[in-house]
């Protein structure tokens, strides 16, 4: 009897143990469920502290970098290697290198991005101090290298007016020169600049092709015709024209002289025909 009252109240116990057991464990459960959250965001604080160390160092970089740079591009500026050392140049025919550099005033020892800053300007005065030089375009093909190309308008000939000699060019102007080339003579221009200067510009039009075959052209008004000029051909065809539409109508001059039979005139000043040296048909 007593042993079987004493198994009762162990069995008790035991349970009451295991219960205790069970909510010490639930109970230590729920602590450390309390704690998780915690720790979550500390982790979270951790990440975000981190991404602000990296962010900030990007910044600090970058700003160490651009202030190189600038230092980097004031040193250039101020120092030799910014000098031009090396100047190519295309498209003139009948300038040379040195009158080039001469008028345009770019040459060896400039600062380079002096002359790049102030390009276009440059190039206005270029075309001021030589009438020869239609346009020029500079670029930077290097630290210490620049290139020039030129545009020119083309020497067609000289004349003489007033004991002056005067280089005559594509564009009509008029360029003071010592010798003659062997170009375009233009003759009986003395005292009619503007008549000069308005033929040129016309036969400035041509192509080179046909230009180059006039040997001479001469002004010769008439009162019909106050405007003619007579052109001299180097095939021994002479032409009649008109000092204001030469340009255009000469354009057609080889398909003229190729369908004449012999060496005569063409006259071009009203409409164009042709006929043969000492004909009558004229």
């Amino acid at each position: 009897m007593t042993n079987g009252k004493y198994a009762v109240e162990h069995h008790k116990y035991s349970q009451r143990l295991t219960e205790l057991e069970k909510r010490s464990a639930a109970a230590k459960q729920r602590q450390e469920g309390k704690k998780s959250p915690k720790a979550h965001i500390g982790n979270k604080i951790r990440g975000i502290k981190v991404k602000r160390y990296v962010s900030n160092g990007e910044r600090v970089l970058k700003l160490v970098i651009l202030f190189s740079l600038i230092l980097l591009l004031m040193f250039y500026i101020i120092s030799p290697y910014s000098k031009v050392k090396d100047i190519k140049i295309n498209g003139n025919h009948d300038l040379t290198r040195t009158q080039v550099e001469k008028k345009t005033t770019v040459y060896p020892g400039r600062f380079i991005w002096g002359v790049y800053l102030n390009r276009h300007k440059i190039a206005q005065q270029a075309k001021q101090n030589s009438p020869q030089i239609k346009d020029v375009t500079i670029k930077v093909i290097g630290p210490q290298s620049l290139k020039l190309t030129v545009k020119e308008n083309a020497l067609l000939g000289t004349a003489v007016m007033n004991n002056d000699t005067y280089a005559v060019l594509a564009n009509g102007k008029l360029q003071r020169t010592k010798t003659a080339d062997n170009g375009i003579a233009y003759k009986r221009f003395d005292g009619h600049r503007e008549a000069l200067a308005t033929t040129a510009a016309q036969l400035g039009k041509l192509k080179p092709a046909v230009r180059n075959g006039i040997s001479s052209v001469n002004y010769q008004p008439t009162k019909n015709y106050p405007d003619r000029i007579i052109i001299y051909m180097r095939d021994g065809n002479t032409v009649y024209a008109d000092l204001n539409t030469v340009g255009d109508k000469l354009a057609y001059y080889p398909a003229i002289a190729a369908s004449m039979k012999d060496k005569g005139v063409i006259d071009l000043q009203v409409g164009a025909y042709s006929y043969g040296y000492g004909s009558k048909d004229k």
